[in-house]
C-alpha cells in the first residue's frame, strides 16, 4: 500500500503576496483578518411588538421570547451605503428612551432669584401702541378741553346766555273750535291744548263778560298761558274780520310769512305796507315800531290793516312817556331797539327791568353788549348754533365786534318790554346769563360771571 501525501488544508480567506521593496527583497504581507460576514437584509414584513408581557400561545412558540419580554428592543441598524460597504456597527446598547439622571445627593443647591427687568429697559423691547400713545393723547384731550372752555368764556363774555332762541319762540298752539260747542266744551278744548290751566276760570270769564253765546268756530293760532282777553277776542270777532296773534318773537318776515301761509295775505304785501309806513313817518326804521299783541282785522286787505292797527299801538304806549328820562337821553328810536333786544332775551316780564339796565350800564361805559341776538336776527336763523364766522365778522349787527346798538330793532316788543326800556331797573350789574333753571343770574364782574357760569349752566 503506497502512501499517499496529504495537502495541508487550504487556509480559508488568506492570501499569500510578495511585496518588492526598494531594496529587492520581497516580504510577505501579513494574512488580512476574516471578513465580517455582511449581513442579510430580508424583505419579509416583520410584526412589532411593544414591551410587555407575551401571550401564552407566543410564549409556548417562541420561549426566548419570553425571556426578553418586557426588554426594550435594540436600535435597528440602519442600511448601508448604495456602494455595498458595509456599514459599522453600533458599539454600546442603544434604548428607546435615554436615561434620567438621578439628582445629585446632599443638600440642594439654592437657586438665585429672577428679578424680570423693568419695562421699556429690556433690550430689544418695544412697548405697545397704546403705551407709546398715551402722551400724544392726553396733550391733545387737554388741548380740546382747553378750547372748550375758551370758547364757552369767550361766547359768554357779553350778557346775553343761550336761551335767546327759546325765548324768541314761543309754545303756540293751534285750537279748533268746531261749530256749535257751548262755552263749557270750549272752555275743556282751551285746557286740553294748555291755552289755559283752569277751564271754569275761563268759562267764568265768558259769562261774566257776556261772551258765552258770541263764541266762534274755526281754527285759531293760540299761546300756552295766554291772557283770557286776548282769548275772548280771538273767538269773538265778527263775520268778515280775523283776529291776529302777533307775537312778541315775530319779526316783519315771520309775520309776512304767517299771513301768507294762512291765506290771509299775498307773499310780501305786509313788508310793503310797513316799508310805507316808514316812508310815510320818516322813520329809520320800520323793525321795532310794530307792537305785539292781538288785532281784528277786515280780511279785505288784511296785510295793510295789520301792519296800520300795531304801528298805532306802538304809538299809544309811547305817547304817555315821550318826557321820560331814558327817551330824553337815548331817543324814542334807540329807546325802542333796546326794547325789542330785552324781548329778544327773555319772556319773563319779572327780568326785563334788570336786563335793561345791563344794557344801558353797558351802553354808557362804552362797552360792547354781546348780545347774540342781533347776530340771529341778521343773519335770520334763530334756532341753529350761531356759524363763527358771523361772530368774529364786525358787522353792524354784531354787538360782540360793535360798540353801541343794532341799526334798527329786531323784534316786535311786547308792550312790557317797551315799558321795561323806559324804566330800567338801577343796579350795579354788567353781566347776566339764563341758568340751565331759567332764572337769571346777574353780575358785576366778569370774575363773579365766570363763576355764575360754573355754577348755573
Amino acid at each position: 500500500m503506497s502512501e499517499q501525501t496529504t495537502k495541508p488544508p487550504k487556509k480559508k480567506n488568506t492570501l499569500s503576496e510578495r511585496i518588492t521593496l526598494d531594496g529587492g527583497k520581497g516580504d510577505e504581507k501579513p494574512p488580512r483578518p476574516a471578513a465580517r460576514k455582511k449581513p442579510s437584509v430580508s424583505t419579509s414584513r416583520a410584526r412589532v411588538d411593544m414591551p410587555g408581557k407575551l401571550k401564552g400561545s407566543e410564549t409556548q412558540k417562541n420561549p426566548s421570547a419570553a425571556a426578553t419580554a418586557g426588554k426594550p428592543k435594540p436600535a435597528a441598524k440602519k442600511k448601508g451605503p448604495a456602494s455595498g460597504k458595509s456599514a459599522k456597527p453600533t458599539k454600546g446598547k442603544v434604548t428607546l428612551a435615554k436615561k434620567r439622571l438621578a439628582p445629585p445627593k446632599g443638600k440642594p443647591v439654592a437657586r438665585a432669584k429672577v428679578v424680570p427687568p423693568k419695562v421699556g429697559s429690556r433690550r430689544g423691547y418695544r412697548p405697545s401702541l397704546a403705551f407709546r400713545l398715551r402722551i400724544p393723547v392726553f396733550l391733545i384731550a387737554f388741548a380740546v378741553c382747553a378750547l372748550a372752555l375758551f370758547l364757552a368764556f369767550h361766547k359768554e363774555a357779553g350778557p346775553v346766555g343761550r336761551y335767546v332762541s327759546s325765548a324768541l319762540a314761543p309754545s303756540e298752539v293751534e285750537v279748533t273750535i268746531e261749530a256749535g260747542m257751548s262755552a263749557k266744551e270750549v272752555s275743556l278744548v282751551l285746557k286740553e291744548r294748555a291755552v289755559v290751566e283752569d277751564d271754569q276760570a275761563v268759562l267764568q270769564f265768558f259769562t261774566d263778560n257776556n261772551l258765552a253765546t258770541t263764541l266762534r268756530s274755526g281754527v285759531f293760532m293760540m299761546e300756552k298761558g295766554m291772557a283770557f282777553d286776548e282769548i275772548a277776542r280771538l273767538l269773538t270777532t265778527k263775520v268778515g274780520s280775523l283776529a291776529l296773534k302777533v307775537s312778541p318773537s315775530f319779526t316783519l318776515d315771520t309775520i309776512d310769512r304767517y299771513l301768507a301761509n294762512r291765506g290771509y295775505a299775498k307773499k310780501g304785501e305786509f313788508l310793503k305796507a310797513a316799508e310805507a309806513l316808514r316812508s310815510e313817518h320818516s322813520l329809520s326804521f320800520v323793525e321795532g315800531w310794530l307792537l305785539s299783541g292781538v288785532y281784528v282785522v277786515p280780511e279785505k286787505d288784511a296785510a295793510t290793516a295789520l301792519a296800520q292797527s300795531m304801528f298805532d299801538a306802538m304809538l299809544a304806549v309811547v305817547q304817555p312817556h315821550l318826557n321820560s328820562e331814558q327817551v330824553a337821553a337815548w331817543g324814542l328810536e334807540k329807546t325802542l331797539i333796546i326794547a325789542s333786544m330785552i324781548q329778544a332775551e327773555t319772556q319773563d316780564v319779572q327780568q326785563m327791568p334788570l336786563i335793561a339796565s345791563v344794557i344801558y350800564n353797558r351802553l354808557e361805559a362804552g362797552e360792547p353788549l354781546g348780545i347774540d341776538a342781533t347776530t340771529r336776527y341778521e343773519i335770520d336763523d334763530w334756532e341753529n348754533p350761531i356759524p363763527k364766522k358771523a361772530l368774529e365778522t364786525k358787522s353792524p349787527y354784531n354787538t360782540r365786534r360793535k360798540v353801541g346798538l343794532p341799526p334798527s330793532g329786531i323784534c316786535s316788543p311786547s308792550k312790557e318790554a317797551v315799558e321795561a326800556a323806559l324804566f330800567p331797573a338801577e343796579s350795579p350789574y354788567f353781566y347776566y346769563l339764563h341758568g340751565l333753571d331759567k332764572r337769571l343770574y346777574l353780575a358785576v364782574t366778569y370774575d363773579e360771571h365766570k363763576e355764575n357760569i360754573k355754577a348755573y349752566r
